[in-house]
């Protein structure tokens, strides 16, 4: 008979840390599925599955929680555009690469969440600056993956714009991915995924012909 290895206990620290993702993790569940308006801490404690006076420990209110909820969720998904878009070598596969996975992250819970939040800052005062900040935040994140991924393409300002118009065409069709229309949507996403790759190429082959 072999000694069976005692489990390892958590720490302190790894124990707060449990908490406070399970606590980010529902605050983003009950978002989605009750939107802004009906989202309570309470709810979002019991998901968690913890006290909502522990829950205080973490979070000082409604906004704070729900606003670095959302930031959490999208840095979750950007190291792992990150990690996607880095699986290829050629710089036009990984601008394939990441409009794909901006479409993705378009048509998830994390633009579903990050709507409903955008949406209730235009009339939250307490709601709008924190919001702004995270938006600011999501950018730099951003633009620090497609400048490590996509060097070639951000080295003019043609580019740069190439890049912000595949974001903005993703969220505007995201936008209108009601339901009863997605497949109506993915089609034209479909249709202006091909012009962005086509105009990246153009872009590309203009600029090493110069």
């Amino acid at each position: 008979m072999y000694a069976t290895q005692p489990a390892t206990r958590r720490t302190h620290a790894e124990r707060r840390e449990a908490t406070r993702l399970a606590l980010l993790d529902a605050a983003v569940a009950c978002l989605i599925e009750d939107g802004y308006t009906a989202l309570t801490t309470r709810k979002v404690a019991e998901r968690a599955g913890v006290s909502q006076g522990a829950q205080q420990h973490y979070f000082r209110g409604r906004a704070e929680l729900i606003v670095e909820a959302v930031g959490h969720l999208a840095t979750r998904l950007a190291t792992q555009a990150r990690d996607k878009v880095r699986d290829h070598t050629n710089e036009g596969d990984r601008f394939a690469a990441l409009l794909d996975h901006v479409w993705a992250i378009h048509t998830g819970p994390a633009f579903q969440a990050a709507t409903e939040l955008w949406s209730a800052a235009r009339t939250d005062a307490d709601l709008r600056g924190p919001v702004e900040d995270l938006g600011r935040a999501l950018d730099r994140q951003l633009g620090q993956i497609a400048s490590e991924m996509l060097p070639t393409l951000l080295g003019d300002d043609t580019g740069r714009t190439l890049l912000d118009l595949s974001l903005a065409s993703a969220r505007g069709l995201a936008m209108r991915r009601l339901p009863g229309l997605e497949t109506t949507v993915d089609r034209r996403w479909q249709a202006t995924r091909a012009f962005l790759l086509t105009d990246y190429q153009i872009h590309i082959d203009d600029r090493t012909t110069r």
